[in-house]
């Protein structure tokens, strides 16, 4: 599905743009011996880009949904916790609420807001940042350490046992 322009053959991709103006973009992103100009492709960029933030806003809707759902269950076990224990009951509702403000707030935010966010605490806090992901780190060799731990426990346990191990 093309037309002739100035003896070239011009593909029309589909659009929700009109016939017309669709064959006049077309037209202007088009180079002579019928390559993409510079232009064209940075609007492909564009458009990539554009859907990628789409796609990750839509996850931080869902993320902020999900944190929702914790505080409401949260608040559900506080009221089971209320008759044997007031005190931690009050405490828990109070972590939820404060969850429940963080998820409100994040549902409104995009991706680059977030990532902004993020980018200014990390250069006012930057020992907060490397401590924490100091911590990860940790945690993740810990993890790590004792997960291929009981993984060899396993294997000299069953080859002790004369059995073959395939894996966890």
């Amino acid at each position: 599905m093309g037309n002739q322009r100035s003896g070239q053959e011009v593909s029309q991709p589909p659009s929700s743009q009109p016939r017309g103006e669709n064959e006049a973009n077309m037209a202007r992103t088009r180079s002579p011996e019928g390559g993409s100009t510079p232009n064209s492709r940075s609007g492909t960029t564009s458009t990539i880009t554009s859907q990628v933030q789409e796609a990750l806003d839509q996850q931080v809707v869902r993320g902020a949904k999900t944190i929702t759902n914790v505080a409401q269950s949260a608040r559900r076990a506080a009221d089971e916790l209320e008759t044997d224990a007031p005190q931690i009951a009050g405490l828990v509702r109070g972590v939820a609420d404060r969850v429940e403000e963080y998820s409100r707030s994040l549902e409104t935010q995009s991706v680059t807001d977030i990532y902004e966010a993020a980018s200014d605490f990390t250069r006012r806090q930057p020992g907060v940042v490397f401590g924490v992901a100091a911590l990860a780190g940790f945690f993740a060799l810990r993890t790590f350490r004792s997960s291929s731990t009981s993984l060899e426990r396993r294997r000299t346990a069953s080859s002790a046992r004369g059995e073959e191990f395939h894996g966890s």
